[in-house]
């Protein structure tokens, strides 16, 4: 991956010199542009993760924030490094105090403020962000579901909002509060990664049975396996795969991909081996994508969908 602290070229106020030079640069193809009178050597966005080119485009924009500014949203979620799994957005977000409703400018979506809201917000390199809860929630309120559940329950799972700070973040909204106080609802500290949580969301679409999840499989003496989901009526285990459990340097910690992938099918036969275990089914970001694909998997597992 590459490196979202890329090199910025801000050309406004340089001698029109300069200007015409960098210009030509960028008509070589020897720089790029971000924005208006912000630049970027060739290449530089290359390799980037889409939050990471987002954050690129906050660090462009920063010259333009006014001091009641606060980043919000999509926005927050990639300097507070939050889980969205939606499409990035091409502007930046944040919330605007002296307004009461959302406009749109070339560079920014400004949202209003509801009245009398407490000016709440985190310092993130000298600027402003909403706090982790205010985030999920405005997610949660504005975004599909399988967009908000990965940062509530990030937020849950690493202790950066409580359930009864979300729930006040939601009670204060004027617009989504409904929608937003069904994923706040859903939240869950148990789910671990963002794939678990989109997969959650699924299972209640296709009114799958509520699941445990991260049950532990044991037997005094041998080895431990915690699985995603545990279905006890019907005996099916349910394991959410994501790429980066296979090529992600620190989730390998160490490991080469083949050796994972060894030690992931000796932890799959354990679990196997429980004879209260009658099947073992895996999913991925595919199968999440595509609940028709999905519910046949479940079916053919004999889990039931609605």
């Amino acid at each position: 991956m590459g490196n979202a602290n890329v090199r910025l070229i801000r050309t406004t106020g340089l001698p029109s010199a300069e200007r015409r030079a960098l210009e030509r640069a960028v008509h070589r193809g020897e720089l790029e542009r971000v924005r208006p009178g912000v630049l970027v050597p060739r290449g530089a966005l290359e390799g980037l993760w889409p939050e990471e080119r987002h954050r690129v485009l906050v660090r462009a924009a920063v010259t333009r924030l006014r001091p009641t500014d606060v980043l919000s949203h999509e926005s927050a979620c990639a300097v507070l490094g939050l889980p969205f799994v939606g499409d990035w957005p091409s502007k930046v977000h944040l919330l605007d105090p002296t307004a009461s409703t959302t406009r749109v400018t070339a560079w920014f979506v400004r949202h209003g403020v509801e009245r009398n809201a407490p000016r709440q917000a985190v310092d993130h390199d000298g600027t402003l962000a909403t706090t982790p809860a205010r985030t999920a929630v405005d997610i949660a309120s504005a975004r599909p579901l399988d967009h908000a559940l990965p940062v509530v329950d990030h937020v849950l799972r690493t202790l950066q909002a409580t359930p009864e700070q979300l729930a006040a973040e939601v009670s204060r909204l004027v617009k989504g509060r409904t929608k937003a106080a069904v994923a706040v609802g859903m939240g869950s500290a148990a789910s671990g990664s963002p794939a678990e949580s989109v997969c959650r969301v699924r299972f209640r679409q296709l009114g799958v049975p509520d699941p445990v999840q991260q049950h532990v499989f044991a037997r005094p003496g041998d080895r431990t396996a915690i699985v995603d989901f545990w279905f006890p009526e019907h005996g099916v285990v349910v394991e959410v795969d994501g790429r980066a459990k296979y090529e992600d340097d620190a989730m390998l910690d160490g490991r080469s991909t083949a050796e994972a992938h060894w030690q992931e099918k000796q932890r799959e036969d354990f679990v196997r081996s429980f004879p209260e275990v009658r099947t073992v089914v895996r999913l991925t970001w595919a199968d999440l994508m595509d609940p028709d694909r999905l519910r046949l998997k479940l079916h053919r597992a004999g889990i039931p969908c609605r």
